[in-house]
């Protein structure tokens, strides 16, 4: 079997089940292989000045467009573009805030993780609302991150509720500050917002794992 390409309708056809033409141009499996993954990767074919099937660099996004020589976009889809890319990248970082905020934090004074989700945070507010109810010299039990009971006295109530109040100002402060850079960014999508970000539980246990 040999595989052509019409170069008209940018389409490759085999002499087994298609009528070929003289109009088509004769390629290799190696090179119908190669030229198929160029075009699923977004180059573009195209005959060169010695009829052979040469291919572009790859399309930078679907907004770019090729002028015969290079990849080039318009100030109007450009400024399309900045506005699609740094949504996402908000979306991403409003993600990794979330994950940040929900994901545990260490707390020193008792030397435990402590859950800091909607149901870990729940907690925190009854254990606090038995507190002013009971008085400030009762204990109580804790379920700590790892599932282990801690018995907390209020000066430790306080450090822990204190450190999940920290937690969610600064994540917040984080993906505030990341967000504002990368409204200046001419390139959002080469923007490093990695940095500032607690550790959540998970990532302390994946680490004890390696």
């Amino acid at each position: 079997m040999a595989y052509f390409y019409d170069a008209k309708t940018d389409v490759f056809y085999n002499d087994e089940v298609n009528q070929i033409t003289e109009n088509m141009i004769e390629v290799s499996e190696d090179d119908f292989i190669h030229l198929i993954d160029a075009r699923n990767r977004g180059c573009l074919l195209f005959i060169d000045n010695n009829g052979k099937i040469g291919t572009t660099t790859a399309r930078p996004t679907p907004s770019h467009e090729w002028n015969g020589q290079a990849w080039i976009i318009s100030k109007e889809k450009q400024a399309e573009l900045l506005i699609k890319q740094r949504a996402e990248i908000r979306a991403q970082i409003n993600t990794k805030r979330d994950e940040c905020v929900n994901g545990g934090v260490f707390v020193p004074e008792i030397n435990k993780w402590v859950d800091t989700d909607d149901k870990g945070r729940s907690t925190l507010v009854e254990i606090k609302a038995d507190f002013d109810l009971n008085g400030k010299n009762n204990t109580y039990t804790l379920i700590c991150a790892d599932n282990t009971a801690q018995v907390i006295h209020f000066d430790e109530f306080k450090a822990v509720w204190n450190a999940v109040k920290t937690l969610k100002e600064k994540m917040y402060e984080n993906a505030y500050m990341h967000k504002v850079l990368l409204e200046q960014s001419e390139n959002p999508t080469d923007y490093n917002w990695s940095t500032g970000w607690s550790k959540t539980y998970q990532e302390h246990l994946n680490e004890q794992q390696t």
